[in-house]
């Protein structure tokens, strides 16, 4: 684990050729969002989770007043981070899809190669 005031970098899927270099035993970010009752959702897959493992999700809601109004909606949109973590020499893929009422809409995958 990362020192406490050491930052941890984000990871980002910008095209096709996507690659990012990690360390072992660093732990980077992945942003994506979230809005359940408008059937907005993020997934992932990691081609060899022996390379890269998930470690943790974090979620904040984007309009927290909007959760205490019932009458108001969009309430529950959310924006949140995937952590992960480079477990050993290797090369991977993290595949993120991004998904409309359960189907996807687009797809990147991101090249993790770990020295």
């Amino acid at each position: 684990m990362k020192p406490e005031n050491e930052e941890i970098r984000e990871i980002r899927c910008e095209d096709e050729n996507s690659v990012e270099r990690l360390s072992v035993g660093e732990t980077v970010y992945y942003k994506f969002h979230r809005h359940g009752s408008v059937g907005e959702d993020a997934e992932f897959e990691i081609e060899k989770e022996e390379v890269l493992s998930h470690e943790s999700s974090e979620t904040e809601y984007i309009h927290i007043e909007k959760m205490k109004k019932p009458e108001w909606t969009g309430g529950d949109a959310e924006r949140g981070k995937w952590f992960f973590k480079a477990r050993r020499l290797g090369t991977t893929r993290l595949t993120v899809r991004i998904l409309f009422r359960f189907e996807v809409e687009s797809e990147c995958t991101v090249k993790i190669v770990v020295e």
